[in-house]
């Protein structure tokens, strides 16, 4: 769980607030930052595609299982992702480099939802679930300091290409990790369900797989849904208008890479 947390924690902020740091530094306007920082859109929009990690098998990765099928191929592809935006720079153009950093944003995303999946399946009651969960968040929460703070060091070092590279490669932890998992037993069950409904290609299914949660959890917590719906669309709004230009702000007042990731690896994380 913890390898796997990290795998999940590892490009998020490869495709926002340290994507716009690499942007600045090599000279990129502020509005073209602010319009690629979109692609972060796709952790929001999962739910949408969700569905399909429960109907849809990969039969290249139909060994592993289900649950680890859709978490190697994703994380592989995260990988691979990573390494394009390494190899391709801003030099060939931001639409290229723009267009890796969706499908790392899409993929890093369909990875966060299967690994969820897996982590509820292979809890055997609710101490272990949450146990489970502690673990997933620490390791996430060392991705995110990684791909925060020493990254801005060691592109200090050796460039933003070279980091990026690097990085990709740092994708093989959650290889390993579903390598060596397992395949939860109830994974079987709950995908025997799912198949059994409406294809979610029809209008029945779509409605089943994506509206009928909605309307279930509206009926279990009545008018406080909406207030806990806004709570969670509305309580990060702040980090997702702000962040992305944080770290442009940075290098455009003089400080060094070396100096933010510094300070984000000491009084930052004893502050957060």
């Amino acid at each position: 769980m913890l390898l796997l947390g990290f795998s999940s924690g590892l490009p998020f902020y490869l495709v926002g607030n340290t994507f716009g740091y690499w942007l600045r530094d090599e000279h990129t306007s502020l509005t073209a930052i602010g319009f690629l920082s979109w692609v972060g859109i796709a952790y929001s929009l999962k739910f949408l595609w969700a569905p399909l990690m429960d109907r849809v098998d990969l039969p290249l990765f139909k060994r592993l299982g289900h649950r680890r099928g859709w978490m190697m191929f994703s994380q592989i592809v995260v990988g691979l992702a990573l390494f394009a935006m390494g190899g391709t720079g801003t030099k060939a153009g931001l639409g290229r480099l723009g267009a890796f950093a969706l499908v790392v944003a899409f993929a890093s995303s369909t990875q966060d939802i299967v690994v969820d999946a897996w982590r509820i399946e292979s809890a055997d009651d609710g101490e272990e679930q949450g146990l489970l969960a502690s673990a997933y968040q620490f390791s996430y929460r060392l991705a995110l300091l990684a791909t925060d703070s020493v990254i801005l060091i060691l592109a200090a070092a050796a460039g933003w290409r070279m980091s990026y590279g690097i990085y990709g490669a740092c994708m093989a932890v959650g290889m390993i990790a579903t390598w060596f998992a397992k395949e939860p037993e109830r994974a079987d069950a709950v995908l025997a369900e799912k198949k059994r409904e409406a294809p979610l290609w029809t209008p029945r299914g779509f409605f089943d797989a994506v509206v009928g949660p909605f309307i279930a959890f509206f009926r279990a917590h009545g008018w406080l849904a909406l207030v806990m719906l806004a709570a969670i669309s509305l309580y990060r709004l702040p980090d997702f208008i702000m962040g992305p230009m944080a770290n442009p702000y940075y290098h455009d007042i003089g400080l060094s890479k070396q100096t933010v990731g510094a300070v984000r690896g000491s009084i930052g994380l004893i502050a957060t």
